[in-house]
């Protein structure tokens, strides 16, 4: 929080302003997209599990689905700050199929040009390749939405809320300077928003599993929040100290 003497009251009230604006912004748009996504968020992914074996290879996008082997043209693998995982697969007819991937593992890292895979279309996409017993889903395979959404909200509501309730304790209170519960909540909001990406980075391919995230989420919240109630409780002590 700026200082409230002279011209810093006007630049703590546009900061506090501004950031209770984003607050608010970012709440209420993941909360309407996990009111609009939630309820058939998996309505795909179910669909992709129950379709049974196409009978034929299909001419158009089909509902049910059909496995042909492809060969494996290209493999593009960049592990730097953008992260790339992209295959290039020739079918027995010539076509060729741009496939992505959200990481290389576990069977792009064991691949080259040349190999063989089996591919499986649905809908006419290329949903995922396998080698043996193992197998990768593309970009274009069904996932779980309602998992997802999920675990954005966890990511931007909790913090969005304490830091909209810390923007608005302060405008309240624009006059003094900021309490040390002003600043331990706007501390959480920022705690809890930097700790949750953490988490996402520590699960790697469990992320999008909202119980495996809850259950890192849960102790590292309480954690912080002990934290801000100690600081405090701290600078409640050192003010009502005598001398």
């Amino acid at each position: 929080m700026l200082s409230t003497s002279g011209g810093g009251k006007l630049r703590a009230a546009v900061t506090t302003v501004l950031l209770l604006l984003c607050a608010v912004a970012s709440v209420s748009v993941v909360t309407l997209v996990v009111v609009t996504t939630a309820p058939d968020g998996v309505r795909d992914l179910r669909a992709y599990q129950a379709a049974g074996r196409c009978p034929a290879a299909p001419s158009a996008p089909a509902e049910c689905r059909w496995t042909q082997e492809f060969t494996v043209s290209g493999v593009h693998l960049s592990r730097g700050r953008n992260d790339s995982f992209r295959v290039l697969l020739t079918g027995p007819d010539g076509t060729r199929w741009r496939t992505s991937y959200s990481s290389g593992g576990p069977l792009l890292y064991g691949i080259g040009e040349g190999d063989r895979v089996t591919g499986t279309i649905w809908r006419g996409l290329l949903t995922e390749i396998a080698s043996g017993e193992v197998s990768q889903k593309t970009l274009d395979a069904p996932a779980d939405m309602r998992a997802r959404v999920l675990v954005l909200a966890l990511i931007v509501i909790p913090p969005g809320l304490l830091l909209t309730a810390a923007c608005v304790w302060r405008l309240c209170r624009l006059r003094a300077a900021p309490t040390p519960g002003m600043v331990a909540t706007g501390g959480l909001a920022a705690g809890l928003l930097i700790g949750t990406l953490f988490c996402l980075l520590l699960l790697g391919d469990h992320a999008e599993n909202p119980w495996w995230l809850a259950g890192v989420w849960a102790p590292m919240t309480a954690l912080l929040t002990i934290v801000a109630r100690v600081y405090v409780n701290q600078k409640h002590a050192a003010a009502t100290a005598p001398g």
